[in-house]
């Protein structure tokens, strides 16, 4: 493949993006204006929408599948001129719920434009990324179709639009990998790349999330006679127990350095908590939620074993606690080679268009790489988007306005490289 080619192919594609960028910030806009909380869990309204809209861009070959008919996944292929490899863009559509509307100090699903800044739900997290990718396979799209007939790319590009990523990926991620639906030879996830600035680092470990539950018994009677017959305050030793956990849990588990990864697991006693009746019945159950972030090395069968032994010295310091563990959910580590050409062709990619190369790091969170990679075999770049994680999450969560254009064309230029021309070397 010539210079000449590669760069006709990729000015082709520029010279579609170039001037849209308002289109894409208002169909960031749009995916934002179209409700996905997750909880409860509905998808068919913006998936209905990213259908719609890539049809508009021009992509046809479009699937939609799910365990559920409310849980749909969106897959968009964009096939290239030769026979070649497979290149995954994928995004989740759904948000985490806006939480204390309160404090939100707009809409959290009316987009807002303010000072340089996106605001609203899912903004960063992750619609203008899904705009973002959308628009890059529509620049492929119609850079080939503009060429000659022996000229376009190599390979093909699949958008992959999952549900559920916000509450486990049972009905996305996992249920795509676990069923046939994700075949490629590598991804790359839009997840917000930015810690302390956007467009930071590209993510090569997606951290694990350990999730799990801390049952307490204790004495459920009426309160007026707690000072004269004994029992066990459930509230209260679950109160003890979690300042003991988040003091001394993380000396408890096992793991190995990793140069990413330079603070270790990350470890969140009493995520939600739960306690007692009403007023004047001494509490009986009590429990408490945990979320602990993981590093390559660490497993659900390694994780259970070190809570279990911090639960067994705290149990043999007070013999009358009575704590069980209740574990809820695994979602393992993975990492992505920083030699795959992925991560090269996404480097160079945001060198390109940001002016500067990102650098290599960690996502701190669980993304749904594990399941295009461990799953479904697919080396997978764990994040790389627009927006920054701190603000996700978060009441009035916002971003750089222009990170869903930038985002297009990183996306396009990043496909372009890693699949290579029609009749090139790839």
């Amino acid at each position: 493949m010539s210079s000449t080619q590669t760069s006709t192919m990729a000015d082709r594609a520029r010279a579609y993006l170039d001037g849209r960028d308002g289109e894409v910030l208002e169909l960031a806009r749009d995916l934002i204006r179209t409700p996905s909380p997750n909880p409860p869990g509905d998808e068919r309204a913006v998936a209905d929408l990213v259908t719609e809209r890539l049809q508009a861009l021009g992509i046809d070959d479009i699937t939609r599948v799910g365990a559920q008919e409310e849980r749909p996944n969106v897959l968009a292929r964009v096939k290239g001129n030769a026979p070649g490899q497979t290149l995954v863009l994928s995004g989740h559509i759904d948000t985490k719920p806006a939480g204390d509307m309160e404090a939100w100090e707009t809409d959290p699903w009316d987009p807002v434009l303010r000072d340089g800044h996106l605001i609203g739900l899912g903004s960063g997290d992750m619609k203008a990324a899904v705009a973002g990718m959308m628009y890059a396979a529509a620049a492929l799209h119609h850079a080939q179709q503009s060429g000659s007939a022996d000229e376009g790319f190599a390979g093909e590009l699949l958008l992959v639009f999952t549900a559920d990523e916000e509450a486990g990926a049972v009905f996305g991620s996992k249920w795509l990998a676990e069923n046939g639906h994700l075949q490629a030879d590598a991804a790359i996830i839009g997840e917000p790349s930015g810690i302390t600035a956007e467009w930071q680092s590209v993510h090569l470990v997606s951290r694990g999330a350990a999730l799990f539950k801390v049952a307490l018994t204790g004495t459920q009677m009426h309160s007026s006679i707690s000072d004269r017959i004994p029992g066990i305050n459930a509230t209260v030793k679950m109160a003890r127990l979690i300042d003991r956990m988040d003091r001394e849990l993380l000396s408890y588990l096992s793991y190995d350095q990793h140069p990413l990864c330079p603070t270790g697991p990350t470890v969140n006693v009493g995520v939600m908590a739960e306690a007692g009746v009403f007023y004047g019945v001494y509490p009986g159950n009590a429990e408490f939620a945990c979320d602990v972030r993981t590093l390559p090395g660490m497993t659900e069968e390694s994780l259970k074993a070190d809570i279990g032994r911090f639960l067994d010295d705290a149990r043999a310091d007070d013999p009358d606690l009575r704590a069980e563990l209740d574990w809820f959910l695994t979602v393992p580590p993975v990492e992505i080679d920083a030699d795959h050409p992925v991560v090269g062709a996404l480097v160079e990619a945001g060198r390109e268009v940001l002016g500067t190369a990102p650098d290599l790091d960690a996502f701190p969170g669980a993304t749904d790489a594990p399941y295009f990679q461990l799953t479904a075999g697919i080396p997978t770049v764990a994040a790389f988007g627009p927006g920054m994680l701190p603000r996700a999450h978060s009441p009035n969560e916002y971003m750089d306005a222009d990170g869903a254009a930038l985002s297009a064309s990183i996306y396009a230029l990043a496909a372009l490289h890693y699949l290579g021309e029609a009749g090139g070397d790839g």
